[in-house]
């Protein structure tokens, strides 16, 4: 089966390493921040009634909050509201298409009903991608005319 054709097919479930980190959107930023670095999350989903409704970033904080902001601020305030989503049944190929297209990092999957289900970033899809390869592969020397100075292994 062709790479392009495993990610027409492999499914974001199978891909996404970790379920979402979700508070809520009155949560004041400095609690998140808290929940980021204990989770060591780089994205939080932020709901209302169980429903995906924003997202915040370590970019988020960067941009807008870092030296301007106060911890007892809403995230609300500094969340990428409406954030575009997946679904945990579309493939590895969608996702990547659309996050090209628009330049996300993460991809928040969201379960049927709209609940924060799990994220998918730029890292996971690398790594699927990588897992794809077999070793030989992945381990060549950068120039296939030369051979290694050390074998790998012991």
């Amino acid at each position: 089966m062709s790479l392009k054709t495993k990610a027409l097919s492999e499914k974001l479930a199978h891909v996404a390493r970790e379920n979402a980190v979700a508070v809520a959107e009155d949560v004041p930023v400095g609690i998140a921040l808290n929940l980021m670095r204990e989770r060591d999350a780089d994205c939080l989903s932020v709901c209302r009634a169980g429903k995906l409704v924003g997202v915040f970033t370590e970019r988020d904080y960067l941009m807008k909050v870092a030296g301007k902001a106060s911890s007892d601020e809403p995230i609300s305030k500094y969340m990428t509201p409406d954030p575009i989503m997946g679904r945990l049944d579309e493939t590895v190929g969608e996702a990547v298409e659309v996050m090209n297209e628009r330049h996300l990092r993460h991809l928040p999957l969201v379960d049927e009903k709209g609940a924060p289900a799990s994220v998918v970033t730029v890292d996971d899809v690398i790594r699927w991608l990588a897992d794809q390869y077999p070793a030989a592969v992945v381990n060549r020397p950068p120039d296939p005319r030369t051979e290694g100075e050390e074998s790998d292994g012991a």
